[in-house]
């Protein structure tokens, strides 16, 4: 290959490999916030209460890495991490679509999870996302309200309401952008992880603590 080209090819291929290597070492950079989240009542909560290493996750069905989360990641955290009382796992929904159909199903999420049954809806939710915006699940709602006192007083009160809205406020305080976000002693995770690399993560907590 002529000198000229060859040359330039060499810098070029330095350059881009030393590029994605600093790319990588700037993703891989954990920040930190300046305070302690607080578990609140309408938070959906997995695990033991007086589990040693407490992880706080922002969520939301209409995030398609948060479902990928639960749906690949969670059984094998719940099994290896949660039930042995190792973790607790306090989920926080935010809604960042400001989509109305997808808000009332948050809505209905915390309360159902407050005040019934959340296995089915929580099901439901994570493989179906879009039924939100369908007339049988408008009249899911319509029904809980008629038919459960305690679901419609949380519903229709503003309560449900203002717990999303104070967990978005709280998200942009904290300056994040995105969901699914880790936080584990303070230190924010964020993005989908995969049971090997969150693993890895809880392993590591527990050593920094």
């Amino acid at each position: 290959m002529n000198k000229k080209i060859l040359i330039p090819l060499i810098i070029i291929i330095i350059g881009t490999v030393s590029f994605l290597i600093f790319s990588n070492i700037k993703k891989d950079q954990i920040k930190t916030i300046k305070y302690d989240l607080k578990k609140c009542d309408f938070d959906i909560i997995y695990g033991k209460e007086n589990a040693p290493l407490t992880v706080f996750m922002y969520s939301s069905y209409s995030c398609m890495f948060c479902r990928k989360f639960f749906n690949e990641t969670f059984p094998q955290i719940k099994k290896n991490h949660i039930d042995n009382g190792k973790i607790q796992l306090i989920v926080k929904f935010v809604d960042l679509t400001h989509d109305e159909y997808v808000f009332n199903s948050l809505k209905l999420a915390v309360c159902i999870n407050q005040f019934g049954n959340f296995n089915p809806i929580n099901k439901l939710l994570l493989t179906e996302p879009d039924v939100v915006y369908s007339r049988e699940f408008l009249q899911t709602i319509d029904d809980f309200i008629n038919k459960d006192s305690f679901v419609a007083e949380c519903m229709l009160s503003g309560t449900a309401e203002e717990y999303l809205k104070n967990n978005e406020a709280e998200f942009k305080k904290i300056k994040l952008t995105g969901t699914p976000t880790f936080i584990i002693n303070n230190r924010i995770y964020k993005g989908f992880r995969n049971y090997k690399s969150f693993s890895k993560i809880i392993n590591q907590e527990f050593k920094k603590e």
